[in-house]
Parts: structure tokens; C-alpha cells; sequence
């Protein structure tokens, strides 16, 4: 499985264990795909996860989730909401999830809302933030 996979694993796992249910992973149209989405309290939550290793250029990924990619997913989840009409009634919201990689041995700063360890390869996932309506003025 590959890192980004991953860590929409962690990301889902942890919306599980809060009570909520995932829709789907990796919904794809031809200009646009959301990571997950899930429902959580009637909301119907449209995840934009970011996987990242400690030494990482862009914010653990914040700056790759440029204007441009967040119409791309807005647009995205409104063909996903004409797909499945039953759910356009339902609030929705627009969440992105950081996701850290890293070797088991290295040392946990903070406190991580959820840990995958993948002993095979020696490494961890840490849901390190979630941020519920990232996408709000």
C-alpha cells in the first residue's frame, strides 16, 4: 500500500472510532478526486488528507491545498452530490486531514489524534490535525 493510501487508512479509522462511517475512498470524476468521504453527525464530510514525512517543504502539506485545489474538490463534491441526490440535503463540509510518516524509532513530538504503525515497514502514520471546514472564509 502505498503512503498516501495509508494515510487516508489512518484518516478513516479514526472517523470510525469517533462514530462516524466512510462513503468512500478516493471518489473520482475525470478533472477531480476527494480522499474520503464520510458522514459524521448527519454531516456528509468531504476529506482532503495530506501525508508527509517530518522533512517536508509545504506545511505538512497545508500549502499544497491551493485555491485551484479547493474549487477542484468543491466541484468534485457538488458531481458527487448530483451522483447520489439522497445526500444533497445533508449538510456538508470540507476537512482536511494531516497525516505524518515516519520511521517507529523516531520519537513522537506532540500528541498525535491517532497512530498506525505498519511494523512491516518499520514506520508510523500519525493523524497529527484534523481540520473540520478548512475550506470556511
Amino acid at each position: 500500500m502505498n503512503t498516501g493510501k495509508q494515510g487516508e487508512e489512518v484518516v478513516a479509522q479514526w472517523l470510525i472510532a469517533r462514530g462516524g462511517k466512510i462513503l468512500h475512498h478516493r471518489w473520482r470524476w475525470r478533472r477531480g478526486e476527494i480522499d474520503l468521504i464520510g458522514i459524521e453527525s448527519d454531516t456528509i464530510l468531504f476529506i482532503e488528507v495530506k501525508t508527509r514525512n517530518r522533512s517536508n517543504w509545504d506545511a505538512d502539506g497545508l500549502l499544497a491545498i491551493t485555491p485551484q485545489k479547493q474549487a477542484r474538490i468543491v466541484r468534485t463534491a457538488e458531481l458527487f452530490l448530483l451522483k447520489y441526490p439522497h445526500l444533497a440535503e445533508q449538510p456538508c463540509r470540507f476537512d482536511v486531514a494531516i497525516v505524518r510518516h515516519q520511521p517507529i524509532n523516531r520519537s513522537i513530538v506532540g500528541t498525535p489524534l491517532h497512530i498506525l504503525a505498519d511494523l512491516t515497514a518499520g514506520t508510523n502514520l500519525l493523524l497529527i490535525d484534523y481540520i473540520p471546514g478548512a475550506f470556511d472564509g
